[in-house]
């Protein structure tokens, strides 16, 4: 038994939707959908924290990225009435919702050739998404996110230590060389590899709900973020292999290099803002999350 209305949206989308299941629950609820033997994806967009320009500059990112050898999204369907979105009854209120073509593949592993693949793929995404409209309605500002979670964690109790350590990263991300003076355009927002597929050659990328407008370094920070915190004893050897890979496609600079650490760290913040502003915590998890990032924010990272 589904939670949404299959009727209702199968006569939204001119499918026949014969089976729906949730595979992520939580602010952004996801489902996949079967019509006959086509598979898709519906995104439930949490009814907080995207406006309807917010969504409209996502969607139209997806439909305008340029074709290019090596990589693929997850395009989004319109309605039958040339609607980018549906109204979706869910929990007795209507949600915003998007059908999303499923994308076949494997799943990235932390191989370091599936790791120098996905950085080679990243570069190609950057260009393939370089010069679309509309990221101003997105912006990824370093500045920007670090003061807002620090004001988000301001309620959170014992969170004072970790609110001292994001007002020295942002202080860091400030100096040389500014987030302006790097190369910059329209990023994943969430690049790493469960939003990612692999199939022979090609990765293709999905969930670009974090979208925006902002340095590159955004999106390798957030991968090299994952690699450290789930792949510690092995996480050098695999950023190294994640920026040989992207820099097949875009060399990067000293500056980059030398701020690369500090986005590292950004990709943490970016997690405790989202978590302060959209996510209700057990008793015993926060203490948990602001220590792991008070201490991560306080590493002098080498990479």
């Amino acid at each position: 038994m589904s939670d949404i209305d299959l009727h209702d949206l199968s006569r939204c989308y001119g499918r026949a939707f014969a089976g729906c299941e949730l595979v992520v629950p939580g602010v952004n609820r996801t489902y996949r959908l079967a019509a006959g033997d086509d598979l898709y994806y519906l995104r439930l967009y949490r009814p907080v924290g995207r406006s309807p320009a917010e969504i409209a500059f996502e969607l139209r990112l997806l439909r305008e990225v340029r074709p290019t050898s090596g990589i693929d999204v997850a395009r989004p369907i319109r309605t039958v009435h040339g609607a980018d979105c549906a109204q979706v009854a869910f929990g007795g209120v209507d949600r915003v919702a998007c059908l999303f073509q499923a994308l076949e593949g494997r799943p990235v592993t932390y191989d370091p050739d599936d790791v120098t693949l996905f950085g080679a793929a990243l570069a190609k995404l950057h260009g393939a998404l370089a010069g679309i409209d509309g990221g101003e309605v997105r912006p990824l500002n370093p500045e920007a996110l670090c003061v807002r979670a620090a004001a988000a964690l301001t309620g959170v109790a014992g969170s004072e230590a970790a609110r001292r350590a994001i007002d020295r990263c942002r202080t860091e991300l400030l100096g040389d060389p500014a987030p302006h003076d790097l190369p910059s355009g329209n990023c994943h927002g969430d690049a790493w590899s469960a939003n990612a597929v692999v199939q022979g050659g090609t990765v293709g990328f999905l969930d670009f709900d974090d979208c925006g407008y902002g340095p590159y370094l955004l999106d390798l920070g957030t991968a090299a973020w994952h690699l450290v915190v789930r792949e510690q004893p092995r996480a050098g050897a695999l950023i190294a292999a994640l920026l040989a890979g992207y820099e097949t496609g875009r060399a990067l600079s000293e500056a980059e290099r030398q701020a690369l650490p500090c986005y590292v760290k950004l990709a943490e913040i970016r997690a405790l803002l989202f978590l302060a502003e959209f996510c209700t915590l057990a008793d015993g998890l926060w203490p948990r999350a602001l220590d792991r990032a008070t201490n991560l924010l306080e590493r002098e990272l080498t990479i």
